[in-house]
């Protein structure tokens, strides 16, 4: 099932700020630091995204749609940005907090280490690579291994609590929602227990049918009889993430 970027860009204005998901990790973890929309292109299906570290030019399914409190949660390093509308003076205020310090070890590592954190995570590097790439660069400078070590953790942590809590909420839906960047859906307890999906765009309850592509290949779907949204059965998870037999 081919997915409509130019329908999913109109979800987008300019000013939103956004998280985007990890690369290689699916949607189970959320960046810790925003981005903002600097331009929505309909027509390409694409969205210009201004994050701490640069610019991107992303499709709409990579990111999420946040409210801008989210940050008491981020690294103040990453938030010392203009398009953040934080001024340099108040940036450090944030960054000299007793709020911050009791989050982040905001006087152990120097103000570049969470900004090369967020390069790392957005390169797609894992935990133990991140750790591994920020010791060799910041050991020999006095910063501790436990401090590396403390920070890393908690920045990935954070990132898997924030998709975790993104999932939450859409939970509190009656029926089937994205979850992911790759188009995968989560089932309530109800329609898992029934096993059938409710179509996410109508609530109608939706049928097996199958669906031939080039060379043969079938493709086993959920299709709403009503206005007929498709769903891959492979794509759809159950409440808590697991994969269901339908």
């Amino acid at each position: 099932m081919a997915i409509d970027y130019w329908r999913l860009t109109k979800e987008f204005s300019v000013g939103d700020m956004v998280q985007r998901y990890a690369p290689g990790q699916g949607g189970y973890s959320l960046s810790p630091f925003l981005g903002r929309v600097t331009a929505v292109h309909r027509g390409l299906g694409v969205v210009d995204v201004q994050f701490p570290y640069g610019h991107e030019r992303m499709f709409p399914d990579d990111i999420v749609i946040v409210s801008p409190q989210s940050t008491s949660w981020f690294p103040p390093t990453l938030m010392d940005t203009t398009y953040m509308g934080l001024d340099t003076q108040r940036a450090r205020e944030l960054w000299a907090s007793s709020a911050a310090r009791k989050l982040w070890r905001t006087t152990e590592v120097p103000q570049g280490f969470h900004l090369d954190l967020a390069r790392l995570w957005t390169k797609g590097a894992g935990e133990v690579q991140a750790y591994d790439d920020l010791w060799h660069k910041y050991a020999k400078f006095g910063t501790s291994d436990d401090d590396i070590k403390d920070e890393v953790g908690k920045f990935y942590l954070v990132g898997r609590n924030l998709a975790e809590a993104l999932v939450q909420q859409f939970a509190r839906r009656t029926a089937t929602y994205w979850v992911a960047q790759n188009r995968q859906y989560r089932v309530t307890r109800d329609e898992h227990k029934n096993k059938c999906p409710v179509c996410p765009k109508c609530g109608t309850q939706m049928r097996k049918t199958t669906y031939k592509m080039d060379k043969g290949t079938k493709h086993r779907l959920f299709a709403c009889p009503k206005d007929l949204f498709l769903i891959k059965q492979d794509s759809i998870l159950g409440p808590e993430g697991q994969p269901v037999e339908w």
